[in-house]
């Protein structure tokens, strides 16, 4: 049958009484029938920039592959086959000169004061030891909106098991795509995708995301609850944000009676999430090993990437969680607290790999068919942080992603937790921080489209805002279009009161310079307690 689609930690498991969502640990190379840790014909490969076409497809015949996807966002691609086991056909692309890196295809598994009639059960936005918990150990929600209750036009992509669009709750939330005509088997905005009008099903190649299969217990709706479910209109529970937009990308699906979803089908909703603009994923998911083709596609995508920690109750500085532990700046890492601001029993944490907690014991959002459970796990800590992520955007579209992140870092309580931060998630404290002491410009000085060997020139500024000399890291990176950074410079200096400096930078492009769009990142930080960055977009054409 043909694609709709144009171009092409163990078992997860709901335990009825306790609501805990959780992952089983890793397993060795070869598959047990009951926890795969892999599709058993499908493999991952990225060829060398320099690979000959003619090269590539000699590879391929030599396996017997079949491309069955490619990304936009990396040069990734998705082989099928039937006629070798995996982990052969694995050794033999590694041993290729043309190959970068082959993998199989993994699976990762699910990590388990408005109107609203049951908010004052939501304790982890309002804790006033409604259950007999700790007061005020929560993300201080209430006092964030009197700030802000969200954007409409702020998108959050939820990368899970996929969402009940019709939710009482959630149904003015849900994204719906401004460029797709519903239901006439067209492809309006060109994307690629067809009638992909409330986001796509990964899972089973589809345009419909609804959260219907049984395995994974509607987690996704659940999920998306706690980011967006409709504020202060009277029915059920409230999101972190009252008004924002829930793009569902559904991932996971049943595998062998478990909720699961390969390598390739993330990438894919990353890859489309990217495309369309989103600078913040929700990602409560992991286990299994490492993979190249995922770092790439979270790198490459530039968005905030906020992941689960884990249910193991492992150190992750010790024992890795994918995609959590990959060591990029985009994403942010999240343990889960219960309500008397203790790390759960079950979360992972990691004073070096995972960021901050948020509230993950006993949540209550929504689930299918408009209904209402608890759930507990880090699952749940995560959108906390992705919700309050996009309401930080929402509040203040100027921000840049490192700005964000570095904001609700640094807004954390802390807790003496076994984070990277000691704390928990305070929306309200990362929405109210001063404004930056000393504040970097990236000027332009010259065209921004450029040919490899010709002169990138910008002028950098450096303002101190402060009665008093502040003495700053000032950094500037270029960052390239696969998300990678080419540190230029790194040195502190001090600014005058009140005073600005200027520089003028020129830097010649080398010959080989790959063609795409770059970024020029100028930073100001005083640790701990200012942060700033300008970037300037280049385009290096050929």
């Amino acid at each position: 049958m043909m694609s709709k689609r144009l171009i092409k930690k163990g078992i997860s498991c709901l335990w009825v009484l306790s609501l805990w969502i959780l992952i089983a640990t890793g397993m060795a190379e070869a598959q047990s029938e009951q926890r795969p840790e892999y599709l058993p014909d499908e493999v991952l490969v990225g060829f060398k920039d320099h690979a000959a076409k003619h090269a590539v497809d000699v590879v391929l015949a030599q396996v017997n592959g079949q491309v069955v996807r490619k990304f936009r966002l990396v040069p990734i691609m998705l082989l099928k086959v039937p006629n070798h086991t995996v982990l052969s056909v694995v050794r033999f692309l590694k041993s290729r000169p043309e190959v970068e890196f082959a993998e199989p295809n993994y699976l990762r598994r699910l990590h388990a004061a408005p109107n609203d009639p049951r908010y004052g059960e939501m304790w982890g936005l309002n804790n006033t030891g409604q259950t007999g918990g700790t007061f005020d150990a929560d993300i201080d929600a209430p006092e964030a909106w009197g700030l802000t209750t969200g954007d409409p036009n702020r998108v959050v992509a939820v990368i899970d098991s996929g969402a009940d669009l019709n939710h009482e709750d959630l149904a003015g939330n849900i994204w719906t795509n401004p460029g797709e005509i519903p239901g006439n088997g067209m492809d309006d905005d060109g994307n690629g995708f067809i009638d992909d009008v409330h986001g796509w099903d990964f899972a089973h190649d589809d345009s419909d995301p609804s959260d219907t299969d049984a395995a994974c217990g509607g987690h996704g709706t659940h999920t998306a609850g706690t980011i967006g479910a409709r504020g202060n209109n009277g029915i059920g529970v409230t999101g972190v944000n009252w008004d924002v937009k829930i793009m569902p990308l559904k991932a996971f699906r049943s595998f062998l009676g478990l909720c699961s979803a390969s390598s390739s089908d993330i990438i894919g909703a990353i890859d489309y999430a990217a495309m369309m603009g989103v600078r913040v994923s929700s990602n409560s998911y992991g286990g299994g090993p490492y993979s190249q083709s995922e770092f790439n596609a979270i790198q490459a995508s530039k968005g905030l990437f906020v992941a689960a920690a884990g249910n193991e109750g492992n150190n992750n500085d010790v024992t890795p969680n994918y995609p959590s532990n990959y060591n990029l700046n985009n994403i942010i890492a999240v343990a889960a607290t219960d309500h008397n601001d203790l790390l759960a029993y079950f979360s992972n944490y990691g004073t070096n790999s995972v960021d901050l907690s948020a509230p993950g014991v006993d949540i209550l959002s929504t689930t299918p068919n408009n209904t209402y459970s608890l759930f507990s796990g880090t699952s749940m800590a995560t959108p906390h942080v992705a919700g309050a992520v996009a309401l930080l955007m929402g509040s203040d579209s100027s921000l840049t992603n490192n700005e964000v992140k570095w904001r609700i870092l640094q807004g954390a309580d802390n807790k003496s937790l076994p984070v990277l931060t000691g704390g928990r998630l305070n929306v309200n404290h990362s929405l109210t921080l001063p404004p930056p002491q000393v504040t970097v410009t990236v000027t332009p000085n010259g065209s921004t489209t450029l040919s490899p060997g010709g002169i990138l020139s910008f002028i950098l500024t450096l303002h101190n805002n402060e009665p008093a000399p502040q003495t700053a890291v000032i950094s500037l990176a270029l960052v390239k279009p696969d998300g990678s950074e080419l540190v230029l410079v790194q040195r502190a200096l001090t600014v005058p009161a009140n005073g600005t400096l200027n520089k003028t930078i020129s830097k010649k492009l080398p010959l080989g310079m790959v063609p795409g769009e770059y970024q020029m990142a100028g930073r100001a930080e005083i640790p701990a307690m200012s942060y700033d960055e300008d970037l300037v977009v280049y385009n290096v054409v050929p």
